[in-house]
């Protein structure tokens, strides 16, 4: 791959991170809803081609929303702003 194919591919998955970030935020105290999230986080993986750099991505983002979910849960719902 070119240098430019290479700098659009990673465009590309660092805008399907952020979508998927838009999406699942801020995270719900819902076992229906962590259900949907992880699928729709395995439909964003399979829908880009299963890009290593995706996956990476979509996981430190989902982990991220389980951080921020147990830190809102900690503090009563509130958030730090």
């Amino acid at each position: 791959m070119t240098p430019e194919e290479y700098a659009k591919l990673h465009q590309k998955a660092f805008r399907c991170a952020f979508d998927f970030l838009n999406e699942h935020f801020p995270p719900e105290d819902d076992p229906a809803w962590w259900d949907k999230m992880a699928k729709d986080c395995s439909a964003a993986s399979l829908a880009f081609g299963e890009n290593e750099l995706v996956i990476q991505l979509l996981c430190a983002v989902s982990n991220y929303i389980g951080k921020e979910y147990h830190k809102r849960r900690d503090k009563g719902g509130k958030t730090d702003n």
